[in-house]
C-alpha cells in the first residue's frame, strides 16, 4: 500500500516514505513499521522503521577504494550508461526567459525548485502558489510559459486537487504548458485533465539531471518514458 493518510477530508503523502518504499524494492528489501517500538520518553513514544535489504553488508575496504579513486565528493561527474547519452544528445536548450508558476502546498519544496533552476536557468521568473484557488487567481493576473501543479495540497478546509486546477485553468482559456506532479504515480489523471506532461516529486537538483527534466518537462507530450 502507498503511503497515505487524510485530514479533514484532504489526501496527503509522505513522499520521504513512499521514496524509501520504492528504492528498497528496486533492491528487492521490504520495509516495515516495528509496531513494537518504544523511544522510551514518556508521552513520546516515536516511530520507527525496519528496512531489510536481504543483502550482504557492503565491504567497508570497498567503499574506501571507491572515494580515493572516483572523485566522489570533489565534484567530479561520473560515467553514465549508453542510453543515457543518447537521451542527453537528443535535450533541447533551456530558453532564456520563462515566466514560470509553482503550485505545491509545501513551502519547503516551492524554495528548494527555485533555489535549483535558478542555477540552470537564472532569468527565469518563478512564482509560487500554495494552492490551486491561488494558482487560478494568479493566472488571471499575468501569462505563464509553463505550470508546475502538484496532487495533493493539504490544509484544513478542503481545496482543488491537482487534476481539478488543471481541468479548471484549461476551462478557463489557459494554453501554456502544465506539468503534473506527484509523488505517486497520477500521471494518467493529469494527462486526462489536460496537462502536457507528469512528472514525480522531488526535482532533481543536480544541474544536469534537472536541465534534462525541465528540458523533458517543455518539448515533450505523454507518458514518462
Amino acid at each position: 500500500a502507498r503511503f497515505l493518510g487524510s485530514r479533514d477530508g484532504c489526501s496527503l503523502q509522505g513522499i520521504g516514505l513512499f521514496l524509501c518504499q520504492n528504492l528498497v524494492r528496486l533492491m528487492d528489501g521490504d520495509i516495515h513499521l516495528d509496531e513494537e517500538y518504544d523511544s522510551g520518553i514518556q508521552g513520546n513514544p516515536g516511530t520507527r522503521f525496519v528496512v531489510n535489504l536481504k543483502r550482504e553488508p557492503i565491504d567497508p575496504q570497498l567503499v574506501h577504494d571507491f572515494h580515493s579513486s572516483s572523485g566522489a565528493g570533489t565534484g567530479e561527474t561520473f560515467p553514465i550508461e549508453e542510453s543515457a547519452r543518447e537521451d542527453s544528445s537528443q535535450e533541447h536548450e533551456l530558453p532564456k526567459k520563462l515566466n514560470v508558476l509553482f503550485v505545491d502546498d509545501d513551502p519547503i519544496l516551492r524554495k528548494l525548485f527555485s533555489r535549483c533552476v535558478r542555477t540552470v536557468a537564472p532569468a527565469w521568473t518563478i512564482r509560487e502558489a500554495s494552492n490551486g484557488e491561488t494558482a487560478l487567481r494568479l493566472v488571471g493576473e499575468e501569462n505563464f510559459d509553463l505550470i508546475f501543479v502538484d496532487m495533493y495540497m493539504a490544509s484544513v478546509e478542503k481545496q482543488l486537487l491537482g487534476t481539478e486546477t488543471v481541468r479548471e485553468l484549461r476551462n478557463r482559456g489557459v494554453a501554456c504548458r502544465i506539468c503534473g506532479l506527484s509523488a505517486n504515480d497520477k500521471e494518467a489523471e493529469f494527462l486526462e485533465a489536460g496537462a502536457n506532461v507528469f512528472t514525480f516529486k522531488p526535482f532533481p537538483c543536480e544541474a544536469r539531471a534537472l536541465t534534462q527534466e525541465l528540458s523533458r518537462c517543455l518539448y515533450s507530450d505523454g507518458p514518462v518514458d
